[in-house]
């Protein structure tokens, strides 16, 4: 007898593979676009806390500019290099030389060194030192950037547009508008209405200044949202009319994201 083997061959057909192959595909495609979701999702905070940062710094530079000599303040504490005006101008302000805190009462200020408040130690800034601040002096060499107080302190400070030397008698020096003020080589403009110049308008377009550092590789643009004067009656915020002393200054600056920071810059 003789026995015949058949042999039963089995395998995917044509129409199966290509099945198979759209359905890979079609999960590979999922997979791939949940992935580049989840790695551009994953990204996004630290953009947004990079942008949060940057409009702080933005705004940080700002009010360093205005309170580069803020007055004296009674038990705070100082770190050495830290710089203050006395409450009382004399003319003069004075560098923190020894950290600690200062005293309840404000110290009697004077030209000799380590001029002790609490546990803080100050000496007068040396007149020669740049950027300076002081009393204005008639006939003296001014330098860009120089600040000024009027022999009888109005409240305002006035910061050094052209560098020249001063006239042998003292301009006359306003409390609002945003005229140069002329004195023999030197032209001046009141600190609070240069921050108020340099800060920019507000507008639908980014600002690129030394407040953003710019230009450069940290440079941050941001959005000027309000640059105005204002007052407050009752407690309630006001723009000022014509008459009103221009002696705060309310700055809103936000970034792409539509965060926001305010600052309010006063002069007595």
């Amino acid at each position: 007898m003789i026995c015949r083997t058949r042999l039963n061959k089995s395998g995917f057909t044509l129409i199966e593979i290509i099945i198979t192959v759209v359905i890979v595909a079609i999960l590979g495609a999922m997979i791939l676009t949940f992935l580049s979701k989840s790695l551009v999702d994953s990204s996004e905070p630290i953009r947004r806390l990079r942008q949060s940062s940057n409009l702080n710094r933005v705004m940080a530079n700002i009010t360093a500019d205005y309170n580069r000599y803020p007055k004296w303040r009674s038990l705070t504490d100082y770190s050495v290099g830290n710089r203050v005006l006395p409450i009382k101008p004399n003319g003069r302000y004075y560098t923190c030389v020894s950290a600690g805190r200062s005293g309840v009462s404000e110290p009697s200020w004077s030209d000799a060194p380590n001029v002790a408040d609490g546990t803080v130690l100050w000496d007068v800034k040396p007149w020669s030192m740049s950027p300076r601040v002081g009393m204005w002096k008639n006939s003296t060499n001014y330098l860009v950037d120089d600040v000024v107080m009027p022999t009888s302190p109005n409240g305002h400070f006035y910061r050094c547009k052209t560098a020249g030397m001063s006239g042998a008698t003292e301009p006359n020096w306003p409390v609002d508008g945003g005229s140069i003020i002329n004195d023999g080589g030197v032209t001046w403009t009141r600190l609070i209405q240069y921050v108020k110049e340099t800060v920019g308008m507000p507008d639908s377009n980014p600002k690129s200044n030394g407040y953003g550092q710019c230009p450069g590789v940290n440079c941050v643009p941001y959005y000027v949202i309000t640059n105005k004067f204002i007052k407050f009656e009752s407690y309630a915020e006001m723009d000022i009319v014509s008459g009103d002393r221009e002696n705060i200054l309310k700055v809103t600056i936000g970034n792409e994201q539509g965060e926001k920071l305010t600052a309010l810059f006063i002069s007595n």
